[in-house]
């Protein structure tokens, strides 16, 4: 006999399913997917990414889609999670103005980095590649986050960040901020 899903997941489910806004049927999916029992668990994650990109812009598909990334590892679901989190990189340098691209990027980044810093590099190659830190605050303030984050996990870390940045105001502030000495970095 095949499992039955919970009535009140299977109510919850459907009304997430007819939310005709895609960023909150993304959202209420992705919180599902963490939620319904296992034989469930891929066919909500693949509803939430369907929701996901049914957004109407470069922007909203990306941001959004840091929930099912972060539902799908948190059922363990790495290899969907992988899948998705290559298809929406190749999306993400049509994100504009740049500062929604860089918070986008900080969204997907931080579900991606909750994956373990292994399964986030993708991410941080394509913020490399896609956001100076000087163009815009929001950029800037992407690069202070990930110096932030890593520091607190293994100190020491932000340096590689700082490390890693062209060379500009950003990074200035970021090597005083955390207390390094230009001359020794990268």
């Amino acid at each position: 006999m095949a499992p039955k899903m919970p009535l009140d997941l299977k109510t919850a489910l459907i009304q997430a399913s007819r939310n005709p806004d895609p960023w909150r049927r993304t959202q209420a999916l992705s919180h599902l997917a963490e939620r319904v029992p296992e034989p469930f668990v891929e066919k909500v994650l693949r509803e939430a990414a369907a929701a996901a990109y049914a957004g109407r812009d470069a922007y909203k598909i990306v941001a959004v889609m840091s929930w099912p990334l972060e539902a799908a590892l948190k059922r363990g679901r790495n290899s969907f999670a992988a899948i998705e989190r290559d298809k929406i990189l190749q999306l993400a340098p049509t994100v504009e103005p740049r500062a929604s691209r860089a918070y986008a990027l900080e969204l997907l980044w931080g579900c991606c980095y909750a994956g373990g810093e292994r399964f986030a590099e993708p991410v941080w190659r394509a913020i490399l590649k896609l956001c100076n830190p000087d163009h815009n605050w929001r950029e800037g303030r992407l690069y202070l986050h990930i110096a932030e984050v890593k520091e607190s996990r293994r100190p020491g870390a932000a340096a590689d960040v700082i490390a890693a940045m062209p060379m500009g105001k950003m990074r200035a502030k970021l090597e005083r901020r955390f207390g390094l000495d230009p001359n020794r970095i990268g």
